[in-house]
This record gives C-alpha cells, sequence and structure tokens, in this order.
C-alpha cells in the first residue's frame, strides 16, 4: 500500500496585530472610549461624547435641529480643573466637515484648545496631558 503524503500550504509568517484606527473611526471610538473607562479618567472628570452623527432622512434631521443639536460639535467635550477641551476623533484618511471647521474655529475663538486625533495613542496622550494640570 502506498503511504500517503499530504501537502500542506507553508505556514505564513503571522501578520503584525491591527490597531483600532485601520478599522475606521467607529472602531477607534469604541477603543477611545474603553480606554477612558479603564483608565479611571472617565470617572474623575467630567468628559463626554457628543453623538451628533445623525442618519436618516429629512424628517430626522429636522427632529434633531430643533431638539438643539448642533451640528460639527467635537467627539468629546472635557472640562477638568477649571479647563475646557474638545477632541475630534479622525481615521487616517478622515477629514473634518466645514460645520466641524466652523466648531473648532468658534471653540478656539472663546480660548479653548481643540485636538484632532487620529490614533488611540495620541487620543491617550492628549487626555493625559489634559488631565495632568
Amino acid at each position: 500500500m502506498a503511504k500517503k503524503t499530504s501537502r500542506r500550504a507553508p505556514k505564513k509568517a503571522p501578520r503584525a496585530p491591527r490597531k483600532p484606527e485601520d478599522f475606521g473611526e467607529a472602531c477607534l471610538h469604541k477603543h477611545c472610549q474603553a480606554w477612558l473607562e479603564s483608565s479611571g479618567i472617565w470617572g474623575r472628570y467630567l468628559i463626554f461624547h457628543v453623538p451628533n452623527e445623525r442618519r436618516g432622512g429629512i424628517g430626522t434631521v429636522m427632529h434633531f435641529k430643533r431638539m438643539g443639536v448642533r451640528p460639527g460639535v467635537a467627539d468629546y467635550l472635557l472640562f477638568a480643573n477649571g479647563r475646557a477641551a474638545a477632541v475630534e476623533l479622525k481615521d487616517k484618511k478622515g477629514e473634518q466637515r466645514k460645520d466641524q471647521e466652523k466648531f473648532q474655529r468658534q471653540w478656539e475663538a472663546l480660548g479653548y484648545p481643540y485636538f484632532i486625533a487620529r490614533t488611540l495613542e495620541e487620543f491617550q496622550g492628549i487626555m493625559i496631558a489634559l488631565t495632568l494640570f
């Protein structure tokens, strides 16, 4: 009886783990929020996410407009130690919309810093720096 030989494909080298920002902006948001909670920063300071990305028809848009939802508000607003800061999350290719640029100009005109974070590490650095003083 002939001996069977198996032909296995050669093992591929393991791929480097992908980062949250490689999966898009929504994934980056989730990882940033998870980090805020696990770091303890979320519970020590007034920080909140502004969910102003509304999807839907004109009726939905008009509903939220009447409710006072302001387009372009940064993703996170942080109030700590008598200061305020805004952080917008974007993936590697993301660009600010016109309403986001308008909000940034208004926010900075009030004397507050505005940041754009494109990676989890950038977000972590911004948040840690803002809470140090």
